[in-house]
């Protein structure tokens, strides 16, 4: 009898390990923290369901892909449908120990500082013409770097500078370790995420929104990370640099874990945006999404 009893358990545990399913997810790096949380939430309820988020999977192999920047149709690949899923908000900046930071942060960037200062276009700007700037990129090809010079109208190869190996977290060193220095860099990771303040080090250029030569009081919205996030919700503003998050799965071989993972975060996972720095989807967008999954990679939820 014992021995059956333990030969049954065995089966048992076979059989749940057997059915245990991984969903692969990769893509843009300045996302995964906010996935982890989405992923962690979700495996509380679903323990059989096993997760690998790791950039060095290639996009051919994983069944979630993030992709962060404006989506081309040649973005999309055959039998691959995409959804939106979030929003996240860039900014300029700066060394916090520049000698000019004060002065910078009375007249903010305006459109033509902007493409002055990361394409080297000559034109109008605020700045004064001694300051000096030491712009730092990615060198990789990456969605916020794209996303930031598709803003000015641009393009990821026509921002000077010096190139940068690694993610936007090495980005962000370069400019701590340079008083010279000037980048662009998401919410999540210029303000600290239990502080809601601005890490060491770096300072924020403010955006001249009505472009009348100076920052007005309401247009002082980066004293803490909350009040970004706030403003860019509530205004849309289009000057500031909001970009959407994607997802790109397989749509002609079905996957009812991705289905349902992705509706999941559509649903309840939103909940989680402005814990990481990320903004909340519009509301038409939220539902076109919700809908795209329901009709397209399951036949019922």
């Amino acid at each position: 009898m014992k021995k059956i009893l333990v030969t049954l358990s065995m089966l048992a545990s076979i059989g749940v390990f057997a059915q245990q399913s991984t969903i692969h997810i990769a893509g843009t790096r300045l996302t995964y923290p906010l996935f982890q949380k989405w992923i962690d939430e979700y495996s509380m309820q679903h323990p059989n369901l096993h997760f690998i988020l790791n950039s060095k999977q290639t996009a051919d192999s994983v069944d979630i892909s993030i992709v962060s920047h404006r989506l081309a149709t040649t973005d999309i690949k055959a039998g691959k449908t995409a959804i939106t899923i979030s929003r996240y908000v860039q900014l300029p900046v700066v060394n916090s120990n520049r000698s000019d930071v004060v002065t910078l942060q009375e007249k903010g960037f305006n459109d033509a500082t902007f493409k002055q200062v990361y394409f080297g276009e000559t034109s109008t700007s605020n700045i004064a013409s001694d300051a000096v700037f030491t712009v730092y990129k990615r060198k990789q090809n990456a969605c916020a770097s794209q996303s930031f010079a598709n803003h000015f109208g641009s393009e990821q190869k026509d921002i000077k500078g010096v190139p940068i190996v690694g993610d936007d977290k090495d980005l962000l060193n370069a400019v701590k370790q340079d008083v010279n220095g000037i980048s662009y860099n998401n919410l999540g990771f210029i303000y600290d995420l239990k502080t809601r303040k601005l890490i060491d080090s770096i300072a924020i250029v403010p955006i001249d929104f009505n472009e009348n030569g100076k920052i007005d009081a309401n247009e002082r919205i980066y004293a803490t990370l909350d009040d970004v996030l706030t403003y860019a919700e509530k205004t849309n503003n289009p000057k500031l640099l909001i970009e959407e998050v994607h997802v790109l799965y397989n749509k002609n071989n079905p996957n009812k874990e991705v289905a349902n993972f992705l509706k999941w975060i559509l649903i309840n996972g939103q909940q989680y945006n402005h814990e990481y720095g990320f903004i909340n989807l519009l509301a038409d967008t939220r539902k076109q999404s919700i809908e795209t999954v329901k009709q397209g990679i399951v036949q019922k939820f």
